[in-house]
């Protein structure tokens, strides 16, 4: 997407540049050896790849030359706030958690893949930037996250178009088997790493849960010496509430994944709050079935949905701590084992890993363009409301209706701040 935007976008000055930005610290990036795999696979180093702590996006907002991407996540992470109003555009593929407006255009799309969009984007405006380079970047992650999730007609058709284009490309049978076997493969990790490979945080009202992808059967997760110390110190370390691991494994009897849930916390109420929350869902139904587990404070499930992702229980997740606030609101909050530092907490979804100002971001015109990439399914961000779920925001009183219920009139609302001028220099 950054390669699309430096080739494509109009009105940057000759000093502007756009940039990728993995929006995970480096000192995470070894854990993705699947990514690490298909880029050296595509010929980029590591060395030129740019991480979010290795850029100061705070000094360049202060200086206005930031704009702002987002891709594969719809939202910054509660640290990146203030840096709203920098943001231009976004693409994405997962549940909405952002209205387009006039100045930021929003592509959200329940395809499998977000690469899928991208593909859709550079195929639409500027095919002839497509090589064979990027089309492999493209077509692997959409290969891996196809299988992976059911892809649709979109991806597959994305799939087709890149086949056809440049018939070179790797087998998607065997392109898949290797980057599969890559993202599978935990050796010498521990714990706390296999969690943080693969790693979503959601919050609110002062409860902070962690939901990981883990890519091993749920019996070999539940056999991992002192798992349980383990899991209270990731907590300890991330000031977790809860952890809930996602594990995703293959038998020889199908060609879908099994996936199967554990769920760890110290609060029995917790434990107990969250369990009755994914059981008994039913928009989105998480399809869980309890099974037996060797400790007290985790608990286990199987999943009868084989294509039930990490996707579908994030939003069940941000609706029961929602819920769990408004209860508080009107029934009276209890005060809890939560900590007042943990209040200033919205309901939010994130990456585990490493803002509105009013400026005017409509053009990247003397800007250094930044483009914040998740890879994968990696990019979820967090969004914070000033620390409680906030009501509708209300009608803005320069215009006579809100601009997202019909057509907006840009020039109705310039006559307006014409006409309030004029008012301030007679007063004057």
């Amino acid at each position: 997407m950054a390669y699309f935007l430096s080739r494509t976008s109009s009105g940057l000055s000759g000093s502007s540049r756009v940039l990728p930005v993995l929006n995970i610290p480096r000192s995470q990036f070894h854990l993705r050896a699947d990514i690490l795999l298909l880029l050296r696979e595509s010929g980029i180093t590591t060395e030129s790849l740019v991480f979010r702590d290795q850029v100061d996006l705070d000094r360049l907002h202060g200086e206005r030359r930031l704009v702002l991407t987002l891709v594969d996540h719809s939202v910054l992470q509660s640290t990146d706030s203030h840096l709203q109003g920098a943001v231009v555009e976004v693409i994405d593929h997962h549940q909405p958690q952002r209205t387009a407006s006039f100045f930021c255009p929003v592509t959200v799309e329940t395809v499998a893949s977000c690469a899928t969009l991208v593909t859709e984007r550079i195929l639409s405006s500027a095919p002839e930037i497509l090589d064979r380079q990027l089309a492999l970047l493209l077509y692997g992650v959409m290969v891996v996250d196809s299988v992976h999730q059911d892809g649709g007609g979109s991806d597959r058709q994305m799939l087709q178009r890149l086949q056809k284009q440049f018939p070179d490309l790797p087998h998607g049978d065997a392109l898949h088997t290797s980057l599969h076997t890559a993202k599978f493969d935990l050796s010498g990790l521990s714990t706390e790493n296999i969690l943080l490979k693969d790693m979503k945080l959601v919050a609110g009202d002062g409860m902070r849960v962690a939901v990981s992808s883990v890519f091993m059967s749920l019996e070999s997760f539940l056999h991992r010496k002192n798992l349980q110390q383990e899991l209270q110190d990731v907590c300890l370390s991330h000031r977790l509430d809860a952890v809930v691991a996602m594990t995703i494994s293959f038998n020889d009897q199908s060609e879908k994944p099994v996936r199967q849930l554990a769920l760890y916390s110290q609060s029995a109420q917790y434990r107990r709050q969250i369990s009755h929350a994914l059981l008994n869902s039913r928009s989105p139904s998480c399809c869980l079935s309890p099974v037996s587990s060797p400790y007290k404070d985790i608990l286990a499930y199987h999943l009868s949905d084989a294509l039930a992702s990490r996707r579908k229980l994030l939003p069940v997740l941000t609706h029961f701590l929602s819920d769990r606030w408004q209860r508080d609101v009107h029934c009276g909050a209890d005060g809890g084992e939560e900590s007042e530092d943990h209040l200033d907490q919205s309901v939010m979804i994130s990456e585990e890993s490493s803002a509105d100002d009013g400026q005017d971001v409509d053009s990247a015109s003397g800007h250094q363009r930044w483009l914040q990439l998740g890879a994968e399914d990696h990019g979820m961000a967090e969004e914070q409301t000033g620390g409680r779920m906030m009501p509708p925001a209300p009608m803005n009183s320069l215009v006579d209706s809100c601009p997202l219920d019909g057509v907006f009139n840009q020039e109705a609302l310039l006559e307006k701040f014409r006409w309030m001028g004029g008012v301030e220099e007679e007063d004057g």
